[in-house]
Formats: C-alpha cells, structure tokens, sequence
C-alpha cells in the first residue's frame, strides 16, 4: 500500500487533463480524454506517429535477493464520447526479487472492450542489485485503418500511472547516469521519477516532475488541471456564468463535485494559494584553522 502522500500524487496526475477549464461538455479542449501517458491499440499505433501500444517503466533497485518487489498500473478507461472515463487498476502483490528474475510475472486485464497484458520482470545486475521493469500492452481488438483518435481513444488506457514499489531496499535515481548499470536502462512513454522520501517508490509519471514531488498543503484538491496554478483556477470557477453551471450540473458527477468543492472555498483558503515564503536563520561558514 502507498503511503498517504505519494497515494494523493498518484491520484492527482491520473486525473490529470480529465476536464479542462471551464469544465463544460461544449468546451472544445474536453473533446477527447486526456492526451497523457495514453497507451494506444496496436492498429493504431502502427500507423500513428507519436502513438505508443505499450509503456514500460525500468529502474534500478539496490536490495537483496530477499527483498520484495510490488507494482501496480493505474490508469481511466474511457465510457463516453468525451471525456467521461472510470478508474482501473491491476496489481502484482509484493515478491522476492529473486523470484521475479527467475520467473516474471503477468497480468491479464479485460473489461468493457479493453485488454491489455502487464509483465513484471527483474534482471540481476551485480549482488544486491536489480533492473527492475513492468510493461504493459494494449492487446485490444482494433480494425487496421478507416477508424479516427476518437475510436482509438475508446480501446486505450488513459493516464496510465506505472507504480513499483520496494521492500528492503531503494531504487536508484533515474537522473543518476552513473550508477552502473542505469545508462542502458530507459522507460518507454512515461517519465520515471522517485516518489517516496525513502526512494522506495518509483512512479511512471505522465508528465515530467521534479524527484520527490508532492502537493502543496494549501491545495484544496485535484482540479483536474495540475500544471496550471491552483489560485487562478479557482478564481476563474468563482467567475463561471450561470448557464456555465447550469452545465456542468448536468455533466459528469465528477466534474460537478469539483466544482462544488472549488466554489465553497473560502477568501482565506484562496489566499492561502497565493505563495508561499519560508524564513530561516543564514548558514554561516565554519572556519578552521
């Protein structure tokens, strides 16, 4: 399980790009799901520059034999013409690395009409060293040409957030080029990033964030549109017109809660969203003599 924070990030960036300001279904920016970590049916992404069928995340894990390994995929399978979408998971429980080098494992996930197949794998790099990889594939079913984005976009799996998480050990930077081994490993369609104070956790992100990447306390949670600043969203939800509501009323449960929770907030609470200043004393320099 992770712990609360990273759980919070993770959730965030999967919601990421689910609706976009002002969150109305006539809005054409909320024509089509999400454009992040998106993993494509092979027809299409055969005969689609920039599209990807598969996404895999690799790192480096200093740990023992002995020690656990567990991943999980996150991401929003799409049931509407626009961007409505419902969260899935599919999870590998925790492993002796070990094991997992000797035998990876793979998971099937079927439902509503997607498929896809999760492989995790681990290769012995040096003692108490491991590449560690998952992998997912869309396997489903797609006609070869004729068929747009949008259908595409109905067999794909959305925001798709690769998770591994370690037990007795800590993963190696993925900046850190240096470290052997690392320079020959590269993660495929999502962005790798420590995401645990520990270095126990390392997410495949679907945009590129700094390592050890958090939210702000002062958030009053998801708007759906994390790269833009918290405060302005919310002032702009507070200048939303009538009909705009009236709107997003009627749209996706989602949404409609979002802007809910948005529009009760407080002078006080927006302020707050503002900035944000840490004083300290200044470092003075020892001197020896």
């Amino acid at each position: 399980m992770l712990e609360a924070r990273v759980e919070e990030l993770v959730r965030t960036l999967l919601w990421e790009g689910y609706a976009l300001y002002p969150y109305t279904r006539g809005a054409a920016k909320n024509a089509t799901p999400t454009p992040f970590g998106i993993v494509y049916p092979q027809a299409y992404a055969d005969v689609t520059a920039g599209a990807h069928d598969r996404l895999t995340l690799r790192g480096v894990a200093f740990a023992a034999d002995e020690a656990t390994v567990a991943a999980e995929l996150r991401f929003l399978q799409s049931t509407g013409p626009r961007h409505e979408a419902v969260e899935r998971s599919l999870s590998f429980p925790p492993r002796p690395l070990e094991e997992v080098a000797t035998a990876p494992l793979e998971q099937a996930f079927a439902a509503d009409g997607l498929s896809a197949v999760a492989r995790l794998s681990a290769v012995p790099l040096a003692p108490g060293r491991f590449a560690v990889a998952l992998r997912v594939e869309n396997t489903t079913p797609f006609p070869s040409g004729g068929s747009g984005r949008a259908e595409a976009l109905a067999g794909s799996l959305l925001a798709t957030l690769p998770i591994l998480q370690l037990a007795g050990g800590r993963f190696a930077s993925p900046l850190d080029k240096d470290v052997e081994g690392a320079a020959g490993l590269r993660s495929d369609n999502t962005f790798p990033v420590l995401a645990s104070e520990a270095d126990d956790v390392l997410l495949g992100a679907t945009i590129v964030l700094p390592e050890h990447p958090q939210i702000a306390p002062e958030s009053r949670g998801d708007l759906f549109d994390g790269t833009e600043i918290e405060e302005a969203l919310l002032l702009h939800v507070l200048a939303l017109s009538d009909d705009e509501r009236a709107s997003i009323a009627a749209d996706d449960p989602a949404i409609r809660a979002m802007i809910e929770r948005a529009a009760a907030a407080t002078p006080a609470e927006i302020l707050a969203l503002h900035g944000r200043m840490t004083l300290s004393e200044p470092r003075t320099k020892e001197v020896t003599g």
